[in-house]
């Protein structure tokens, strides 16, 4: 029995299958679904870099790189070894290694307990102040002067 091969020959079809499945991804993680992976951080050294959303990223930061959320979103980072969690927002693109879903400023990763590591599975959710309360105070952080 012969294989059929189904191929778009026109110019329209990968555009279009890539802008479905860029859709479908941004649309299920925007409605609460959990998305589960590896997550990394910056160094300290990034400090003073300029993000892809135009803002300097300092370690200090509640921040992170995520490849699909609109600049701006707060996503919780949920880390299930230690039960800590943390709120950031998105103002990178990245991470682009496998299996890895957020890159987190290094003061994050810090709350989440990551720094020794290097790397730790979470899961990340659209965090929405309405359904789910105030932004949780970050701890004991001090407030730097640039």
């Amino acid at each position: 029995m012969k294989k059929r091969s189904f191929k778009v020959n026109s110019k329209l079809g990968k555009p279009l299958g890539l802008s479905f499945v860029i859709f479908h991804l941004s649309f299920s993680l925007a409605i609460g679904q959990t998305q589960k992976g590896i997550a990394s951080y910056y160094g300290k050294r990034a400090t003073g870099r300029l993000t892809s959303s135009g803002e300097l990223l300092h370690h200090d930061s509640m921040t992170c790189a995520h490849r699909t959320h609109p600049f701006g979103t707060l996503l919780r980072v949920y880390n299930p070894r230690n039960q800590r969690a943390v709120v950031v927002k998105v103002n990178d693109r990245g991470p682009f290694g496998r299996g890895r879903i957020v890159d987190l400023s290094w003061g994050a990763a810090r709350q989440l307990g990551i720094l020794r590591r290097g790397i730790a599975p979470v899961e990340v959710t659209v965090f929405d102040p309405e359904r789910d309360g105030p932004l949780p105070l970050p701890d004991s952080i001090p407030p730097q002067q640039y």
